[in-house]
This record gives structure tokens, C-alpha cells and sequence, in this order.
């Protein structure tokens, strides 16, 4: 059987949310209730549950619409071919109704993300397919000239299905000098540019990227490899396009200043008095009273400790309660045998001897937090798998990576180490390659596939206007208006972000960290009032500069370290630091009861403070400097004493320290 080729599709007119008739917007889905799969008295059941990218019914219609769309626009290049949709539109979601009843279940496929609300869905892959085409051909998007069933009711509809375009018999050689080529009949609203990439035949003998290009009397179709298959000869220079979102979180996180901080991540938090290392388990908006017109993120974190105790959860109420895992380093433990002891680990400390003072004085769940986050640094697992090619190629493809602290997805930008310390990549690919002849994970190489871009600047003169830069993620669009915005009227330069090399392929160790918005992140780090003067002098830099990078607080010597390890999922990776049965939300992934916040925040015991000590169970501000060439800053002591403990928990001293440090060029890191 011959493998299936995928279809992208460029454009879409999907919607997460509509307004319903009270005007009040609405998720584009089936509603709360039938969702639920609770059966009724008499043990029966009505649901609605959402099909997963590569479901067997969801991989069905996907394979349905890509041979009824290639059918359409294929030409002579492809007959006999298999093509599947790569994905179904941007924000388009499958879901299966499952009625159960007197022991039988019967199913049904609906298709959820038309423009015009959730009452509006797709009940067939052949209901839907002229609404797809029209998505794929249509270059004007005008809806009018859409002919399914949703846009042009029966009543109004022209014709039910869409004429089939036939490619024109080819002229003979003497026919070509005395006839005209004759043009092949459209079906109506069909425009002359598909949305539409269509992948080209490869051959055994092909290199590199080798692509066809259409007869004159067909309509052009763009052609395209997707990202993980063969790179081309030479350093491609037209950028990727970037592929929808699979999920709603990924949605979520695809939104400019919206969340700063994500599930499953390593975090500061403000205790009120000193900061801890958290995770991240539920997020949320909320209105915020002081600006009625925007909401504000809300967090439940579990504070890190030892496996022998473990503190409550805590809600942080606002982003300045939060900081980045790589905005700070960590200090050096508490207990001074800790900090001489060389090749520790969290899961190899005896914290029972710790607990008894066999390591001199400190704080176990401090010190415990610090070995945690320093094992979650190192570590990285992958989770939403894509595609599972390893009989052919021996790779896997996944939507999103842990690496370290952070939560990553395709499609948005990193850090890197490579080029000039400054450059960014945006992900398209995250690939698993099994070594050959084997099926373990665990001696796999990972590979991120992207475009590298470099920051740019250039001085405002007549007629110079900086590159078209739709194609990018819209958080670096949105933040570089922000940072013009205050540079152009002030010093007469605006800045982007071009272009370096197309399809790059590198490796884990070469990605610092997530990239941050410096209009969101900076007036958090810096402050608000220093960064709100910064802005009008037009000194908007790059929160890059403020961070470290992943495996700097593990690093010998300024010497990067390994890969790491890699964990099963993320809870794996914080092991016996927080308690058993802990459960990282998925958000608006997952089911609605994983979003219900707790009542209020219980200050745990420990958080007392005894009369003339510091405060218990509270980590020092980091002490060491950002780990970068060419960048100063102070290195970690080996061991803090109670007395340091209580000098450095002064919050607002070490937020001056902070601000100051900044300016002087010093790094800025505590």
C-alpha cells in the first residue's frame, strides 16, 4: 500500500469561542454537560468526547478529505497517490458522541469550529469537504462563495457539490505553434491560488528538496516539504510556515502577554517574606479589580521540599508573585555538609540525617528544593506525539518538550546557545530518532527543527521599512510593535527580526531556555517604574540578557552539561519533591474539574517564624550571576548560615540590589 502523503492547509476560518444569543462568548464545543460521561439512574449514557490527533475515526476523516482535496487539485504529478491532511484546520476539533445504552454503544463523529458556533458542526468528512475546499481555494476568503451546507443552506445553496477540476489534455507538439492551450472549466468560488501544500513526490535518488513545478494551464500550487523530512542543499531563506495549533493550551500559550507561566513548570514564588521553588499545577483569569478592562493570570503552585514532608499548595494571585526558573540561580544549600559535599543528587542525599542535624544546621525542605529544581533542570521528556514514522524513517515527532524548568511547544521561539547568544529559534519540529534496529526511547537522539532568526536594527529613514514578518509567531510580532513603539519616536531606529537559516536542525544542549516577551517580563524583573522611565527613553532590550540558560546551575566549570535525562512524563521528573498523587492540570485540555481552584492558601507550620531566628523554610535570594560569557555577577557561596539566611530574605533590599546591579551592567541577577 503506498504511504500517505500529507496535506497542509494554510488558511482557516476556525473559531475556539463564539457569541451566543445573549451575547455573552461561548466555547465552540459541546457544552459542560455533554461532556459528561456520568451514566444516568438507569445506567445509561449520553457524551460527547473530543478525538485526539491520530484516533483511528479522527485519522479516517482525515484521510477522507485529503483524497477528496487532491482529487480536486491534484494534477498529473499525482495520480495514484495516498494524501491525508496533515491536520484538520486551525481550531477545528473532532468529537465522537457515544450513546450507551442496555449494554450497546453507537457512535457518531461531529465536527466542531465553524465561524458561526457550536450548534453549527460538520456530522461527515463529505459534509464538510466543500467548506474545506473553499478554505484551500478560495484566495479572496470571502464566505459568500463558500457552497456547504453551514454557509449556504439548502434554501440558497447554487449547487451541492463542487464541480471536479480536470487537469487539460496535453497538446500535441504540432498543435502547440496554431492552437491555443485550452483552459480547463472552474467550479464557482473557486479562486486561482490553493491554500493548500501539497508535499511533492520524492524518489531514492533525490538529495535534497526537488520540486515539480505545475503546468502553466493548471492553477499554481504551492510545494513544500514538511519540516522534519530532508533539508535542502545550502541554507533555505524562505521561512517555515507555521503549523496550527493542536490543542487549546497551545492556543493559549500562542497569545501575546496573556499567561507568562505554564503547567507542569519550575517556578519562584514570593512567600510573602522569601522566595521558594515551585511547580505550577492550575492556572486561571480573573478580573482584575484595579483595571476593570484587562483580566490577570492566577496560579496554584506545590512548593518543592524533601520526601519526608511536604508543604500545602498556594495560590499566587498575581505575576509579580513569580519569577522564571532560569531568572535566578539557586544558592548553595543551607546545611554546610551539603554545600562541601561534592556528586550529590536529591534522590542520593540521606534527608533522613539531614532531618536530624547529621549534616549541621539548615533547613531540610529548603535545601530540598534546591536539589529538586537542579534534578528538573537537567531532565526533559517529550508529550503529544505527532507522528510515528519509525518503520520508515526510525522517528517520532511530538507537539511540545519539558526541557528543563520550562514547557515548550512547536511553533513558538527559544533561546539559543549557538550564533551570537542572542539569536532565537522558532520550533517546527520536535523529532525522536531511534538508533537503528531499535525501539528504546531511552538511547534516542532529539532533534528541534526550526528557523533561526537574528535581531536586527535599522535607522527610520523615508521609505525604509523592516521585512514582512507575518509568518512569525504572533508573541515576537506583537512584542517588537511594543518595543518600536518607544524606539522609533525617541531614538529613530526600529528593529525585527530576520531571517538567519531556514529548517536548522539542533540539538537539546543548544537551546537556553524559553524566549519571554520583554514588554510582559521586564516591568516584573525590573520593576515597574524603572521600566515604565526605560520605556520613555526608548531602552526596551531583551529579556534574554535578564536569564539564564538550562544546565547553567548544573554546570562544572562553565562547562555546558549533557543532554540530561530524560523522564517518562513531567510529573516523573519531580519525583518525591511533591506529594504523591499530585496532578499537573491540563487546563482547557483536560476535564473541568481540574481547573476548580481551593477555597484559600493554608500557610503551612513550617512558615511560622520563631521569636529571634530567620524565617523557616525560606530560600535566600539567589546569589550567583548569569552564566554567560562576557556577562559578570556574583557566584554562590558554598554554604549559608542562618545569619545569611536572615540577610538576604529582605525583599526590598534585594529588589534595589536587583535594579541597581541591572544598570551597572553587572548582569542583574541575584
Amino acid at each position: 500500500m503506498a504511504p500517505y502523503l500529507p496535506l497542509y492547509i494554510t488558511r482557516s476560518d476556525g473559531k475556539l469561542e463564539s457569541l451566543a444569543k445573549s451575547r455573552k462568548r461561548e466555547a465552540n464545543a459541546p457544552t459542560t454537560d455533554q461532556l459528561d460521561s456520568r451514566p444516568d439512574a438507569k445506567g445509561n449514557s449520553d457524551y460527547f468526547k473530543e478525538l485526539e490527533l491520530g484516533d483511528a475515526k479522527e485519522v479516517d476523516w482525515r484521510r477522507k478529505l485529503g483524497g477528496m482535496l487532491i482529487r480536486e487539485i491534484g494534477g498529473p504529478e499525482t495520480p495514484g497517490s495516498n494524501h491525508i491532511l496533515a491536520a484538520l484546520p486551525e481550531h477545528y476539533r473532532l468529537y465522537e458522541r457515544v450513546k450507551s445504552a442496555s449494554g450497546s454503544d453507537t457512535t457518531d463523529a461531529y465536527l466542531y469550529g465553524h465561524p458561526q458556533g457550536r450548534k453549527k458542526r460538520f456530522r461527515s468528512p463529505g459534509d464538510f469537504f466543500p467548506h474545506l475546499l473553499w478554505l484551500a481555494t478560495d484566495e479572496n476568503g470571502d464566505p459568500d462563495n463558500c457552497s456547504c451546507k453551514l454557509c449556504a443552506p439548502d434554501d440558497i445553496q447554487v449547487f451541492k457539490e463542487p464541480d471536479r477540476v480536470k487537469p487539460p489534455e496535453p497538446l500535441k507538439k504540432e498543435q502547440t505553434s496554431t492552437k491555443k492551450e485550452t483552459i480547463p472549466p472552474k467550479p464557482p468560488s473557486i479562486g486561482t491560488r490553493p491554500m493548500v501544500i501539497v508535499p511533492p513526490r520524492s524518489t531514492s535518488q533525490d538529495k535534497g528538496i526537488s520540486v515539480t513545478k505545475p503546468p502553466a494551464s493548471k492553477p499554481p500550487i504551492s510545494t513544500a516539504l514538511p519540516p522534519a523530512v530532508a533539508r535542502q542543499a545550502g541554507p533555505p531563506t524562505t521561512p517555515t510556515l507555521l503549523a496550527p495549533a493542536k490543542c487549546f493550551e497551545q492556543d493559549e500559550d500562542s497569545q501575546w502577554a496573556k499567561y507568562l507561566f505554564r503547567q507542569g513548570e519550575l517556578a519562584w514564588f514570593n512567600r510573602g517574606n522569601a522566595w521558594g521553588l515551585s511547580v505550577i499545577l492550575k492556572r486561571t483569569l480573573v478580573r482584575d479589580l484595579q483595571n476593570p478592562n484587562r483580566d490577570r493570570a492566577k496560579y496554584l503552585v506545590q512548593p518543592l521540599s524533601h520526601p519526608l514532608h511536604h508543604p500545602p499548595t498556594k495560590i499566587i494571585d498575581s505575576e509579580d508573585g513569580l519569577r522564571p526558573w532560569l531568572a535566578w540561580s539557586p544558592p548553595a544549600p543551607t546545611h554546610q555538609g551539603l554545600a562541601s559535599a561534592s556528586g550529590l543528587t536529591y534522590n542520593t542525599v540521606d534527608w533522613r540525617g539531614v532531618s536530624s542535624g547529621r549534616y549541621g544546621q539548615g533547613d531540610a525542605e529548603v535545601d530540598g528544593s534546591i536539589f529538586a529544581a537542579k534534578a528538573v533542570d537537567s531532565s526533559f521528556s517529550l508529550f503529544l506525539p505527532l507522528a510515528n514514522n519509525t518503520v520508515t524513517t526510525g522517528e517520532r515527532t511530538y507537539n511540545g518538550i519539558y526541557l528543563g524548568g520550562e514547557k515548550i511547544w512547536i511553533g513558538e521561539p527559544v533561546r539559543l546557545r549557538v550564533g551570537s547568544g542572542q539569536d532565537i529559534m522558532v520550533i517546527h519540529s520536535i523529532i525522536e530518532r531511534l538508533k537503528p534496529g531499535s525501539t528504546s526511547t531511552s538511547s534516542a537522539t532529539i532533534f528541534l527543527v526550526g528557523d533561526i532568526y537574528k535581531f536586527s536594527t535599522l535607522s527610520l529613514q523615508p521609505g525604509v521599512e523592516p521585512p514582512d514578518t507575518r509568518h512569525l509567531p504572533l508573541r515576537l510580532r506583537q512584542d517588537m510593535e511594543f518595543r518600536n513603539r518607544a524606539t522609533i519616536p525617541t531614538k529613530r531606529t526600529m528593529s525585527f527580526w530576520k531571517l538567519a537559516q531556514a529548517q536548522a536542525r539542533l540539538t537539546i544542549t543548544d537551546i537556553k531556555g524559553r524566549w519571554y516577551e520583554s514588554s510582559a517580563l521586564l516591568p516584573i524583573l525590573k520593576g515597574a517604574e524603572p521600566f515604565s522611565q526605560d520605556l520613555t527613553r526608548g531602552e526596551i532590550g531583551d529579556a534574554g540578557a535578564w536569564m539564564n540558560a538550562r544546565g547553567d546551575c548544573n554546570a562544572v566549570n562553565s562547562v555546558v552539561p549533557k543532554v540530561g535525562t530524560r523522564v517518562v512524563d513531567r510529573l516523573d521528573a519531580f519525583g518525591k519533591s511533591i506529594p504523591p498523587g499530585t496532578k499537573i492540570s491540563k487546563g482547557l485540555d483536560g476535564p473541568p474539574e481540574d481547573q476548580v481552584f481551593p477555597q484559600e492558601n493554608v500557610a503551612p507550620a513550617q512558615a511560622q517564624q520563631m521569636q529571634g531566628q530567620g524565617p523557616i523554610n525560606s530560600i535566600p535570594m539567589p546569589m550567583e550571576g548569569v552564566q554567560e560569557e562576557g556577562v559578570g555577577g556574583k557566584k554562590g557561596v558554598e554554604g549559608v548560615s542562618d545569619g545569611d539566611i536572615e540577610q538576604f530574605m529582605d525583599l526590598d533590599r534585594m529588589e534595589e540590589g536587583y535594579v541597581q546591579q541591572f544598570h551597572e551592567g553587572g548582569g542583574g541577577q541575584f
